[in-house]
């Protein structure tokens, strides 16, 4: 707005006009305020107007974050139930396992006296085999002596060297008659060697499959010997790294009768599972791994045990439900 008189003689600090009446002047200028809710400025007329809104507004805001929270503590407290009941049914279920574990230990207990009858039995047997080998050792010896006898009147060549044959035929016999022997000796003086030796399918029994297939913890089976003497155990993964698999490898463990046994381990593995209808089965072949990583895994154990070879993804979760029967899952391993 312009000033009324022609005298400009005076600058307005606020519109910077020259002006004759300094203090009577009027200027388009106007103050402002800054809001204390949402820190804009604001004219001075406006202000009051626009400071209700803004603590409306805030006041509403603060309102709906009260209620956030609200709603944020009660969702919290429902999932500390959720844990305090999860917590207990697996304190109920640790319990039955602890009971069922004491229940199996007395079984294994009166196991052990019919096992120590059935090697007493093997021992029997075993002085019979080396009555035996020593009876064929006494004929094959006399047989030698009239070979040798009879040689020097010979005077066909060629019946000599048949003769040369069939002694040296005799020898394998004796030789191989004399290994089995001496393992079979061996192993009867291994009772737990012996509980297992004759075996030629392996059976393994998991428990609780619904707290199982929660867990990212490893299962090792008992430790056993195939019929040819080979000592191995099983691993198991309910839940693998993609946690929708099991996982099952096979591993050789240092054994009693390695040194008579011949190496590398080449024989199939194959797992199964079953249930009254169907089955599912996955095989490992040792000649599959000659070129690979894990070729040493099948070699004569050196340490403890081998590496361990198998099926990362033997299964997924969603097949395996067709094979838990009441709870449990039944793996057949068997050795070929």
């Amino acid at each position: 707005m312009e000033c009324s008189t022609n005298q400009l003689s005076y600058e307005c600090f606020t519109c910077k006009k020259k002006v004759a009446d300094l203090l009577n002047h009027e200027c388009e200028y106007e103050f402002q305020k800054t809001c204390y809710f949402c820190n804009t400025a604001v004219n001075n007329e406006d202000y009051d107007e626009h400071s209700v809104i803004c603590f409306q507004d805030y006041k509403d805001r603060q309102n709906k974050y009260f209620d956030q929270i609200v709603q944020d503590e009660k969702k919290n407290l429902n999932y500390l139930n959720l844990s305090v009941n999860h917590i207990l049914a697996g304190a109920k279920n640790c319990n039955e396992i602890i009971i069922k574990l004491i229940t199996d230990s007395k079984e294994m207990m009166f196991n052990q006296k019919e096992d120590k009858q059935e090697i007493k039995k093997l021992k029997q047997e075993n002085t019979k085999l080396q009555q035996t080998l020593e009876d064929m050792n006494k004929e094959i010896t006399e047989l030698k002596n009239v070979v040798y006898e009879n040689i020097t009147a010979l005077a066909n060549q060629e019946e000599i060297q048949n003769l040369n044959k069939e002694i040296i035929k005799l020898n394998q016999v004796v030789e191989e008659n004399a290994t089995e022997f001496l393992a079979l000796k061996k192993t009867t003086q291994q009772p737990q060697v012996m509980q297992h030796l004759f075996k030629d399918k392996h059976i393994i029994k998991l428990d609780q499959m619904n707290l199982r297939l929660l867990s990212d913890e490893a299962y090792y089976s008992e430790a056993v010997y195939s019929p040819e003497g080979y000592y191995y155990r099983i691993k198991i993964y309910t839940r693998s790294t993609n946690e929708k698999n099991v996982a099952i490898f096979f591993q050789l463990i240092r054994g009693e009768l390695d040194d008579a046994l011949k190496w590398p381990f080449s024989k199939k593995i194959i797992f199964t599972l079953r249930n009254n209808e169907k089955f599912f089965a996955h095989t490992i072949m040792p000649e599959n791994y000659i070129q690979s990583l894990n070729a040493s895994s099948f070699d004569k154990p050196t340490e403890e045990f081998n590496v361990a070879v198998g099926f990362p993804n033997f299964i997924s979760h969603q097949e395996l439900k067709q094979f838990i029967i009441n709870n449990n899952l039944y793996i057949t391993i068997t050795i070929q």
